[in-house]
């Protein structure tokens, strides 16, 4: 018997790094007004988040049909707490392949507190309306997954290694 598929969802809403590169915001207020993003400002996003940013539906796989508007969302742009939301879902099998840079990415680009917890977001790991839906905080010390603690030290290398390693370069999914 072939086996069942799952589609791993995240759901964030994510205060940004103060030092977020200006073309990565360019791409996500673009994405947000549902307009294609410039191919100079996606160009400095891996390639993986260049993908599903530069086309909003591929973050909908396994989503029930028809969108109305990008599952993207920008506010407080312009002050010292920008915030994104953003939902998205793959196919395991897309997961698997790379498409799980793009988590690693939100957790690159979120904003570190320096004190106490916050609730960043929601992981289902197999569908969207699950209730076995996993938190998503970040802390001084780092982000936990559900049950998983990282240190900041931890996405930073991670998120570096995904980045120098040119095979990427070559990602679809």
């Amino acid at each position: 018997m072939p086996g069942v598929s799952s589609y791993p969802t995240w759901s964030f809403r994510v205060p940004l790094r103060p030092d977020l590169e200006p073309a990565t915001l360019r791409v996500l207020d673009a994405v947000a007004c549902d307009r294609p993003p410039a191919r100079d400002d996606l160009a400095t996003l891996h390639p993986v988040v260049a993908t599903y940013l530069g086309d909003w539906t591929r973050m909908l796989i396994g989503e029930p049909g028809t969108y109305v508007g990008p599952p993207v969302r920008l506010s407080g742009l312009g002050t010292t707490a920008p915030c994104l939301t953003i939902e998205f879902s793959q196919h395991d099998d897309e997961h698997a392949g790379g498409g799980w840079v793009m988590w690693l990415w939100i957790l690159h680009i979120a904003g570190r507190p320096t004190q106490g917890r916050r609730l960043i977001g929601h992981h289902g790991p197999s569908a969207r309306y699950d209730d076995n839906r996993e938190t998503v905080v970040v802390g001084a010390s780092g982000p936990v997954l559900g049950d998983t603690p990282w240190t900041w030290a931890e996405v930073d290398e991670t998120w570096r290694s995904v980045v120098d390693d040119p095979s990427w370069t070559r990602w679809r999914s």
